[in-house]
C-alpha cells in the first residue's frame, strides 16, 4: 500500500493533465460553425473568407505539427505544453477582438496551440503512462469529443444571451484554468525528450518519413480526419437535400457526434490489450464506410449516422493509439505523432472543399459520395497494414 499510494500521486498530475488538454483542443473550433450567419452579418465577410475562419486552424495543424516534437526535444515536453496553452489563450481572445485581422491572426494563433497539443499528448500517455495507453487513449479522445461537442451545443444559446464574440472568447478561460494546472504541477526541472535513435532497433529521426509503417499510420489517420471533417462540414445539407427537416438534421448532426464519443471510448480499450489491431482497425473503418453508403438512399435512416459516428469515433481512437503502439519510447511517439498529424491534417483540410466542389460539378451528392466509398476503403486496407503487431 506505501508503494501504491506514491504511485498513484505520481499518475494523478499527469492524467489530470492530460484531460485538461483535451478538454481545451476542439471546443474553441467546434463553436464557430453553428456562429457563421452572425460573424457574417457583424463583419460583413464573404462566404468564401467565412470558409477559410474554419479552414485556418485546421490548415495551421498540418504546418506546425512537424515542429511540436523538436520544441519537445530541446525545451521539454512540459514547458511545451504549457505555452501552447498559454498561446490557446490568447489567440482565443484576439480572435473575438473588433477587426478582421484579429479575427484571422487569432484563428492562425490558436489553430497553431492546438496543433502542438495534438501532437504531444500522446507523447506524454506514452512517456507516463506505458502500462495504461488504452485507457488513457480513451480518456483523452473521448474527453476531447465530448467537450467538442458542449462547444457545438453552447454556442447559439451563449451568442443569443452575449454576443458571437464574448461567446468565442469565454473558451479562453479553461485554457488558463489549464495553463494554471500545468505551471503548478510540472516538475521544476522538465527533461527535454530524448532523441529518438535512443532507443534500441528505433529509426533515427529522418528516418521516420521513410518508414512505411510510419506512412500507413500517417495515412489511415490522414482518411479517418477526412472523413470526419466531411460529414462535420455537410451532413446537415445532405440530410436536407435528401428531404429531411432542418430541425431534423440538427438533431442527426448531434447523434453522429454523441456515436463518435461512444465509438472514442470503447475502441482504444480494446485494442489496447491485443498486440495485433488489425480487426479492430478494418472493423472500425468499416462501420465508417456502411455510414457513408446509407447516407446515399433517398432517406437516409438515423441508423447509418449511429454506424458511421461509431467507425469514425473508433478510428480517430485508433489512429491516437497507434501513435504510441507503434513505436518504442515517448520521443518516437512525438516524432510520429508530429508527422501523422501534419499529413492528416493535410488532407483534412483538402476533404470538405473536394467534396462540395464534386458535388457541384455533379450537381449532387452520388459522385462526391462514391469517391468517399473509395477513400474508406483505402484506409480499410491501410489499417490492416498499421494495426499489425511491429515498430518503427
Amino acid at each position: 500500500m506505501s508503494l501504491a499510494v506514491p504511485l498513484m500521486q505520481r499518475l494523478a498530475a499527469p492524467a489530470v493533465g492530460v484531460v485538461l488538454i483535451a478538454a481545451n483542443l476542439r471546443p474553441s473550433l467546434m463553436g464557430v460553425g453553428p456562429l457563421l450567419k452572425d460573424i457574417q452579418a457583424d463583419t460583413g465577410l464573404a462566404p468564401s473568407l467565412l470558409g477559410l475562419l474554419i479552414t485556418m486552424p485546421v490548415i495551421a495543424f498540418g504546418l506546425i505539427s512537424p515542429l511540436a516534437a523538436p520544441l519537445a526535444r530541446r525545451f521539454g515536453l512540459e514547458r511545451v505544453l504549457l505555452a501552447s496553452l498559454v498561446l490557446l489563450a490568447l489567440g482565443i481572445v484576439l480572435r473575438s477582438l473588433p477587426g478582421t485581422p484579429a479575427l484571422f491572426g487569432g484563428a492562425a494563433l490558436l489553430g497553431a496551440a492546438i496543433a502542438v497539443g495534438n501532437v504531444l499528448v500522446p507523447a506524454l500517455i506514452r512517456r507516463d503512462f506505458a502500462q495504461h495507453i488504452g485507457v488513457m487513449t480513451s480518456a483523452f479522445v473521448t474527453t476531447l469529443a465530448g467537450v467538442a461537442a458542449v462547444g457545438a451545443g453552447l454556442a447559439v444559446p451563449l451568442a443569443a444571451e452575449l454576443g458571437w464574440r464574448l461567446s468565442l472568447s469565454l473558451w479562453a478561460v479553461p485554457a488558463v484554468v489549464a495553463a494554471a494546472w500545468w505551471a503548478l504541477a510540472r516538475t521544476p526541472r522538465p527533461q527535454p525528450l530524448p532523441a529518438p535513435a535512443a532507443a534500441p532497433g528505433a529509426a533515427r529521426p529522418g528516418a521516420l518519413w521513410r518508414s512505411a509503417l510510419a506512412w500507413q499510420v500517417s495515412l489511415f489517420m490522414g482518411l479517418q480526419s477526412l472523413a470526419f471533417y466531411v460529414l462535420v462540414a455537410w451532413l446537415p445539407t445532405l440530410l436536407r437535400d435528401a428531404g429531411v427537416s432542418a430541425a431534423a438534421a440538427g438533431t442527426y448532426a448531434f447523434v453522429y457526434q454523441v456515436a463518435c464519443l461512444c465509438g472514442s471510448l470503447v475502441a482504444p480499450l480494446l485494442a489496447a490489450r491485443a498486440k495485433d489491431q488489425r480487426p479492430h482497425a478494418f472493423a472500425a473503418s468499416a462501420l465508417s464506410l456502411l455510414g457513408f453508403v446509407g447516407l446515399a438512399g433517398q432517406a437516409p435512416s438515423m441508423a447509418w449516422v449511429v454506424i458511421g459516428g461509431l467507425g469514425s469515433g473508433a478510428c480517430l481512437a485508433l489512429s491516437l493509439a497507434f501513435l504510441s503502439l507503434r513505436v518504442h519510447n515517448a520521443s518516437q511517439t512525438a516524432s510520429l505523432s508530429g508527422m501523422a498529424q501534419s499529413v492528416g491534417y493535410s488532407l483534412a483540410a483538402l476533404g470538405p472543399v473536394g467534396f462540395g466542389l464534386l458535388h457541384d460539378a455533379s450537381a449532387g451528392w452520388q459522385l462526391p459520395l462514391v469517391v468517399m466509398w473509395v477513400l474508406i476503403g483505402l484506409q480499410c486496407w491501410l489499417g490492416l497494414l498499421a494495426g499489425r503487431a511491429r515498430r518503427i
